[in-house]
Formats: C-alpha cells, structure tokens, sequence
C-alpha cells in the first residue's frame, strides 16, 4: 500500500508538477482517509475503498465543521489518487465518480489601500537608517511582494539569477514551474541593490543564491514570512485575514484600478486562466459604485 502512495505522490510532484504545500496536503489526506475507513469500517485496503466510506468521510468532516474548501481539497486528493489508479490500471472503477463537491462561498481577495501600504513604507524606510540588516531585508521583501504581486512560495524560492537589473526584469518561476517576466521600475531596482549591499556588507552568505534569507544565510521558511508581512499589515489595517497575498492582490487591483488591462495583469500574476484574474473586477467595480454614490447628481 506504501508504493501505492508513494506512485501516486510521485506523480503529482514530478509529472502534475502540484506545489510542495499540496503535496504534504494529499498526503495528510490520503492517511487521513485510511485511519477513517480503519476506524468506522476496519477496511485496510484504499484501493477497495467504496463511495459509500468516502461519503461517510465526507459528512464527518462536514460534521466537524472543517471549512468547505477544506472538504473540497481532500475530495479533490482522492478523486487525483483513484483517477491515477485506474488510469495505471490498478483499480477497474473509480468510487469518487459520483462524489460531489460541497459548494463554497465565493471569498473575494483582500486588498490593502494604497494610502495605507504608503504608511507602512514611510515606516519602514525611517527604520532603514538603523543599519540593521532585517529591517533592510524586510523592507525590500515588502515592497518585491507588492511591486510585483508574486506569490509567498516565489519569493522564498527566489534566486539572484533570475533578477537582471540591467533589462530591468525578474524572471519568476510559479505554479507549474511555469516562468514569467515581470518588470522591475527604479524604486525596486534601487532597494534590490542597496539590499545586496547590506549583504556583502554583513558577509552574509546566502543558501543557493536565494535572495532573501534569515542572518545566517539560510532560506526564509512561510510562517516566518506571513508572521513580518502581517506584522505590518496590521499596524495599518485590522482587517482579518490579511497577509503576504494581501499584498499580490492589492498589486492586481491597484494596477486594475488604474486602468491596466485584465490580461497583462493575468501574465504579470501567472494566472493560466483569465477567469482567475476577472475576480479582481468585482473590487473595481465597488470602487465605481462609491465614486458614483459620492459624485453622482442627486435629484
């Protein structure tokens, strides 16, 4: 049963290419499922498992009150995993079939507004005069997340080699391994070099070339990166749920705001589908209904 898993992990790492954060999910997921059909049925074996145990899944993750994207992520993990079953001939019929999805609430993203992203950078920047290498780095972390709307797993990810000052451009790998350029204006091509100084300055030595690390040199780990960026977020704003991608779609409806069309904005955030892309319509339209309320003549 083991290799089972283990085919299948392999296959949505090397050949669907899913993020390292969905692959440690499957995985708690597919165990998950088998301690339950353990439990409730005491069936050992994933690959006889039928749609009548997986509902039973379902509903007491629904009874738990587990969130209905959650539900929907680890449905989703079992339909990949039999799908790879049948499709490698291991299983003649697939019991998610007739699974069905709970529905989920349509989460509009969270922007920051730009006065207020101004705020943190007037803060940030006076730190600068400390000489203090983490307040350099976060400063510049901040501002790459915001000038160039990537995701949390980019940035950590990022090496020097993939900034070229010289075109003015950050070759970004994304979902898929998928690459994508985005241009890089002065204020950041400024702030990347004066970072780099602080760097040599500090003889800090980076881990693979990568671009933003801990004193040591070491890669920065996510909750070390949502912790800073909503530490300042919060200074500034007490709305919920605000992070670094608060930061990616501030970037999106600012841009969205000032005019820029959909479909640059979709190439600049490596969205494969525009579709992903048009929610961030909805915060440009609530921005015309105010202009409207406030400027419309009133009869």
């Amino acid at each position: 049963m083991n290799d089972v898993r283990k085919r299948f992990l392999n296959y949505i790492q090397y050949e669907k290419r899913l993020s390292p954060n969905t692959l440690v999910a499957y995985e708690q997921d597919i165990n998950q499922f088998q301690s339950f059909i353990e439990a409730n049925f005491q069936h050992t074996d994933l690959l006889t498992a039928n749609s009548s145990m997986i509902r039973s899944w379902t509903i007491s993750l629904i009874e738990k009150k587990d969130a209905a994207t959650t539900v929907n992520r680890k449905i989703s993990c079992l339909k990949s995993f039999y799908k790879f079953q049948l499709k490698s001939g291991v299983v003649s019929q697939n019991p998610t079939a007739k699974i069905i999805r709970p529905k989920t609430p349509k989460r509009l993203p969270k922007d920051v507004a730009a006065n207020k992203l101004q705020d943190i950078k007037d803060k940030l920047e006076i730190g600068l005069s400390e000489d203090s290498f983490d307040t350099r780095r976060d400063y510049t972390m901040f501002m790459t997340f915001y000038l160039c709307g990537i995701r949390r797993s980019e940035l950590m990810e990022m090496r020097w080699s993939q900034i070229d000052l010289a075109k003015r451009q950050i070759s970004v790998v994304g979902k898929g391994k998928k690459q994508r350029l985005i241009p890089v204006d002065d204020r950041l091509i400024k702030l990347l070099s004066e970072y780099r100084n602080e760097l040599n300055a500090h003889n800090i030595v980076t881990e693979e070339d990568r671009v933003f690390v801990l004193t040591n040199g070491k890669k920065l780990y996510p909750n070390f990166i949502y912790r800073t960026i909503k530490n300042y977020l919060s200074e500034v704003t007490s709305q919920k749920g605000i992070g670094p991608h608060s930061l990616r779609h501030s970037f999106a409806t600012h841009l969205l705001n000032e005019g820029a069309e959909l479909n640059a904005i979709k190439g600049l955030l490596g969205h494969s589908s525009l579709a992903s892309t048009q929610v961030y319509t909805h915060n440009s339209i609530e921005k015309l209904k105010h202009i409207h309320k406030l400027s419309h003549p009133k009869s």
